[in-house]
């Protein structure tokens, strides 16, 4: 797993972008995921794979050990829903009848709405087991699944339509190995300042409101 996360540190450096970061690697009987994320926002960036020595591919088809040793983007909503960095964000996105969306965190269902349907989902499709965590990402929520408690999979839910994508390519659950934590950023110090000025401002124009209607009595 050490091995397996450097690959990923060193795929981030790559990207020479400081404001990612990455969070954890899962590790899967076909292949290691791994999510990042925004440190200035605290948003899901996307997901990347490594595959396993062997293991096949999306549908069976060609081994994705052609492709073991080496970082690729994880299929799915990953590519395909994501406004931001996925597919959807370039030239590609009108490909496969995929629409494009702005890219934001702030999309047509709430989180606990795509939880919701996510567990509908689960109830018809895979019983017994249930929604855990949900990380927001732009343009859909990705969302734990749990068997008796334990991570058994996981599903992704479009933020606008609902549409469900089951991640089917990953196998078995092995280890989750976390790297870094995801926490909201905290306003900086001018932009509290700035805050606090508006609310004072709200105040006084609220008092010398009232005491011109007193005035006019």
């Amino acid at each position: 797993m050490d091995q397996t996360v450097q690959l990923f540190n060193n795929y981030l450096a790559s990207l020479r972008n400081p404001d990612l970061a990455l969070h954890e690697v899962e590790e899967y009987q076909n292949n290691f995921y791994a999510t990042f994320y925004e440190k200035s926002t605290g948003i899901f960036a996307f997901q990347m794979l490594i595959w396993q020595p062997g293991a096949p591919m999306m549908g069976g088809g060609m081994g994705g050990g052609m492709m073991s040793g080496i970082v690729v983007p994880e299929p799915g909503p990953n590519m395909m829903w994501n406004t931001k960095y996925g597919m959807m964000s370039g030239t590609m996105g009108g490909m496969m009848g995929v629409y494009h969306q702005a890219a934001s965190a702030n999309m047509t269902l709430s989180p606990e709405q795509a939880k919701t349907i996510a567990q509908q989902y689960l109830d018809s499709n895979y019983p017994a087991t249930k929604a855990g965590d949900i990380d927001t990402f732009y343009g859909y929520y990705n969302v734990d699944v749990l068997l008796n408690d334990a991570t058994f999979g996981m599903l992704s839910v479009n933020g606008y339509n609902g549409q469900v994508w089951y991640h089917t390519w990953h196998g078995t659950y092995i280890q989750t190995v976390t790297i870094s934590d995801v926490t909201t950023p905290v306003p900086e110090f001018g932009q509290l300042t700035l805050l606090l000025m508006a609310v004072l401002f709200l105040l006084a124009i609220t008092v010398i409101q009232r005491r011109r209607f007193k005035e006019l009595k």
